[in-house]
């Protein structure tokens, strides 16, 4: 997987959950929340009356009951949870959706498990969760960056540019919501989003126009949305990552 690293720097940060939740467990979390939302939004798209709810939810669990520790547990669920319903925001944002029931049944089959004891270290973990920006930093590092590329992969799938105008002003619109609801951190992960999805270019030449089209769309809202001091630097850092990742591909010298 291509790997920009322009938000590097933020792993190095005093994360206070992540003795609860190593890098590692951060990064499982994403990665189940994208794909347990996946199932969701497919099924609700296509078969919604055979989304196989009890299913997901054990995997979902087996997941979160992996760890001994009651606290790190609750870290856990707080993860998963915050993340499935990121996922759930932004697509229903892109796609003009009210609700998408197969998501909301597996959130609330997952929260009406917890008995009191655990539903309250829940919540604490999960107020903790954004009570710091360092907090599960690479969480948020890996689920931002993989939201953000599925509604960029969405936008190019398209049929028209006008089709998918909903779409770019999504992202455009999370881009944004990301680097003011994380003053000190978000346009590292801003920069890192759009580093990828320069580089996920250069590795496709032949990648279809609407989605050349609808990058050009958006980092164009973008310019005109920052302060100049502002854009400038989320994209110097950006393109450091891009010119980082040129030189890695180039076969050694001799």
């Amino acid at each position: 997987m291509t790997d920009a690293r322009t938000a590097d720097a933020c792993t190095d940060l005093d994360d206070p959950l992540a003795a609860l939740a190593p890098p590692g467990v951060q990064s499982q979390a994403a990665d189940l929340a994208r794909d347990a939302f996946t199932r969701a939004f497919r099924h609700a798209a296509a078969e919604p009356a055979s989304f196989p709810l009890d299913t997901l939810r054990t995997q979902c669990l087996d997941w979160v009951r992996a760890d001994a520790g009651a606290d790190a547990r609750a870290v856990r669920m707080a993860l998963l949870l915050a993340g499935l319903d990121q996922w759930g925001l932004a697509f229903s944002q892109a796609f003009g959706i009210q609700a998408i029931p197969s998501l909301t049944a597996l959130i609330g089959a997952l929260r009406t498990g917890l008995d009191p004891a655990e539903d309250a270290r829940f919540q604490h973990q999960f107020e903790r969760l954004d009570a710091a920006e360092a907090a599960a930093i690479d969480f948020k590092i890996a689920l931002r960056r993989q939201i953000h590329l599925a509604l960029w992969h969405a936008m190019g799938a398209g049929a028209s540019l006008e089709a998918v105008e909903p779409v770019i002003q999504t992202l455009g619109g999370q881009l944004l919501a990301l680097d003011a609801g994380m003053p000190e951190l978000g346009w590292r992960l801003v920069s890192d989003t759009l580093a990828h999805i320069q580089i996920r270019l250069l590795e496709d030449p032949d990648a279809p126009e609407l989605a050349q089209s609808g990058t050009r769309c958006l980092f164009a809202s973008l310019r005109q949305a920052w302060p100049k001091e502002r854009h400038d630097r989320v994209m110097a850092l950006a393109a450091q990552a891009v010119l980082a990742w040129q030189r890695g591909r180039r076969p050694p010298a001799g």
